[in-house]
């Protein structure tokens, strides 16, 4: 799907591509805490919408850190790639380490029993299967939810990033031209 939202992005813009995407994503992971054991038909539409809209969290963001690099550019004179690409993807490993930790002692404090290898799975109290719901389902839709009001607020659309390219070309010629 990231040839398909590149391509609408490039027609409607980085926005409302993430909009797009992050509205279907909410939808599958909301519908993912009512799913009913059986429901396999319904588990794979909710995987593929899910899919789709993951798509959109991968090529949306790391497609907007140029256009913050070019604004910082701009601002600063300087221009600091490595510094948001690391901030990105440190910032990506510690929130994956916080949520990986927190459903751990969630699923720890709802009762949830591991397997033991060499024995069969054991059944899950009731406690953990809604602490797993609540951990697939709402609290992700919860962070998208934050994420597309984060987005709404971002500031670079495509007529500020055309500005934001013409003022650099411009400050590069006077440049250029001064140094002649």
């Amino acid at each position: 799907m990231l040839f398909v939202w590149s391509r609408v992005s490039e027609r409607y813009g980085k926005k409302a591509v993430y909009f797009m995407g992050m509205s279907l994503w909410i939808i599958a992971q909301a519908g993912l805490f009512f799913l009913q054991p059986g429901q396999l038909t319904l588990m794979y539409i909710l995987a593929v919408m899910a899919g789709v809209g993951v798509s959109t969290a991968y090529l949306v963001p790391w497609s907007m850190i140029p256009d913050v690099i070019e604004l910082d550019e701009l601002q600063t004179g300087e221009r600091r790639e490595g510094i948001f690409y690391s901030f990105m993807v440190l910032l990506q490993k510690i929130g994956l380490a916080i949520g990986l930790w927190l459903v751990g002692q969630a699923l720890e404090v709802a009762g949830f029993l591991p397997t033991v290898p060499g024995q069969p799975a054991p059944v899950q109290p009731d406690s953990a299967l809604f602490a797993i719901r609540v951990a697939i389902g709402p609290l992700p839709t919860i962070a998208l939810i934050c994420g597309m009001i984060l987005a709404y607020f971002y500031p670079i659309t495509r007529e500020v990033h055309a500005e934001i390219l013409l003022k650099l070309r411009e400050k590069k010629a006077g440049i250029i031209a001064v140094d002649s």
